[in-house]
């Protein structure tokens, strides 16, 4: 077992109880027809019989235990403390490690590998930078905005995923083509098609860095030095791989001074804070999510915040920000500090939040994944409300699909977009 302590995992599985609270509370098993073997107590069960031997990993088996979003409800839920999300990481580890997966899944793994190692899990490390031209950014500080190449480049994924749902039957070809464009670099003469969505995504980064700025935060952005953080390696079980990435990571950023990230992303963020110091000895770089360090300013000297006009908020709590880097507070604090606002807690919320359908589900299993997404969206639409919001680029893409798919009124806007239209930055 790479990373965390094998032993400490299944000490912990040995006190399961079959109790059922797991299932409960898992948005893939609720979007495959309850499917045991699909859920977290069938997981965990199939992961005891792959370390004795009794199953063997292929294809069929690979399938179980990538159609988890490895968003930790099933932990908080347990009674246990059982965390089955890390239980399907280990065992895509394993099934990766016997060269198990089918075709598709081996071409996404590889895929992802090629990113990362390029700076960016969509191959678009050449413009990653480009939302941040125009703002002047230090480059050189101990506090630095680690943007991700999600947040910068989700348009890409974006226009994959949906590639992927409609010419499903050509998955592998499209797989190809996608590791091609990266191998050749040419993902920039794909701006002009993508600009509306870029503009979607970058923005929030942009205002992110705004934000920082009008509240005398002293930050640095790294450009196109900035690292992946190789999230999506642990996400899919690349365990070897993401260990010596990360060491990397590590090591660029103590070259740097760097003493504390802030990040938007809070899939970077749970990975960086949650992750990290399992696979990095003497990890000691603080981190924090933007939600965080605006709460503080405004409980210890406020801010004038007043949006355009009255509106209705749900927050979605994404599963990375409220339970890998337990955020669940902050957001709400800056919500209810804007006039005009009405703050509505949607079923699910905080630590208990449901996964919006993400987790690398949506490249994979495309039809499970929007099913997941259209309940969530079901439950955000609580009260009727005109904006849908949240902080996660993945999330973001989902939310979008879910109102889509339900033909709801309201829109989906990122909570560092909605503070800037209530400052008068934008």
């Amino acid at each position: 077992m790479v990373g965390k302590s094998l032993d400490a995992l299944m000490k912990k599985i040995r006190f399961c109880e079959h109790c059922g609270f797991c299932r409960s509370v898992c948005p893939f098993l609720e979007a495959s027809n309850m499917e045991e073997s699909v859920g977290p107590r069938g997981r965990k069960t199939l992961f005891q019989l792959l370390l004795e031997g009794t199953v063997q990993p292929t294809p069929r088996l690979a399938q179980k235990f990538y159609m988890c979003g490895v968003c930790r409800a099933c932990a908080v839920k347990c009674p246990q403390g059982i965390d089955t999300s890390e239980i399907s990481v280990q065992a895509r580890h394993m099934i990766i490690k016997a060269n198990a997966l089918n075709p598709f899944m081996r071409k996404v793994a590889d895929s992802l590998v090629t990113g990362v190692k390029e700076g960016d899990i969509f191959g678009s490390a050449a413009t990653k930078a480009k939302w941040a031209e125009d703002l002047g950014l230090p480059r050189n500080s101990d506090t630095v905005l680690f943007a991700s190449c999600m947040d910068s480049s989700m348009a890409y994924g974006e226009l994959l995923v949906n590639m992927l749902e409609t010419f499903g039957w050509a998955e592998n070809t499209l797989m190809s083509l996608s590791s091609r464009i990266q191998s050749l670099g040419v993902t920039k003469f794909l701006d002009a098609l993508l600009e509306g969505k870029h503009r979607f995504y970058r923005n929030s980064l942009a205002n992110t860095a705004k934000l920082l700025k009008m509240l005398n935060v002293d930050f640095s952005y790294m450009g196109n030095d900035e690292p992946c953080c190789g999230a999506a390696l642990h996400t899919y079980g690349l365990l070897d791989e993401f260990a010596e990435h990360a060491k990397k990571v590590y090591k660029i950023l103590k070259e740097r001074g760097v003493k504390r990230l802030i990040v938007h992303n809070p899939i970077c963020g749970g990975v960086l804070k949650d992750e990290y110091p399992s696979y990095v000895e003497g990890w000691d770089i603080e981190v924090k999510h933007v939600t965080e360090v605006l709460a503080e300013v405004i409980e210890n000297n406020g801010i004038d915040l007043r949006f355009p006009e009255p509106a209705k908020v749900v927050f979605h709590d994404p599963c990375y920000l409220a339970r890998f880097m337990n955020v669940v507070d902050e957001p709400r604090v800056v919500l209810k500090a804007i006039e005009n606002l009405e703050l509505v807690e949607p079923p699910n919320n905080r630590r208990e939040t449901k996964c919006c359908g993400g987790g690398g589900v949506e490249l994979i299993y495309r039809d499970v994944a929007t099913r997941a997404s259209v309940n969530r969206v079901s439950e955000l639409n609580v009260g009727n409300p005109d904006i849908i919001s949240s902080c996660c680029p993945v999330c973001a893409l989902m939310i979008k699909k879910g109102i889509k798919n339900l033909r709801l009124k309201a829109k989906y806007m990122d909570i560092v977009d909605i503070v800037v239209a209530s400052t008068g930055l934008h």
